[in-house]
């Protein structure tokens, strides 16, 4: 586990790293979790990101990895310091709701 004493920047950094490492580990996401990211989601970025953001062709998202990183930056850059567990909530709501890699074909 990482040490609290790492700014939450340094600690998200480690997550997405380790998702990354993870590669294709996907582990079963609640409807909790869903619900949760889905409500951070449209209180602090939906206002900015409407939904074409996430549909629209050529999108650079491309994998859960990249999400996670996306969703972590923008974390940070928003002055939000989510934690570890409202990035994957978020980005598991975005992934369920508009990105579906995992029903894509390689």
């Amino acid at each position: 586990m990482l040490s609290c004493n790492l700014p939450q920047s340094l600690r998200l950094l480690a997550a997405v790293f380790g998702v990354i490492v993870m590669g294709g580990f996907a582990p079963t996401v609640t409807a909790e979790e869903i619900s949760r990211g889905q409500a951070l989601y449209e209180n602090h970025c939906q206002s900015c990101h409407a939904d074409w953001a996430h549909t629209r062709s050529g999108h650079k998202v491309t994998s859960m990895g990249e999400l996670h990183q996306r969703v972590a930056a923008w974390s940070v850059h928003s002055g939000l310091d989510w934690s570890v567990e409202d990035v994957g909530d978020v980005a598991d709501y975005l992934e369920r709701n508009f990105y579906r890699f995992e029903t894509k074909p390689d």
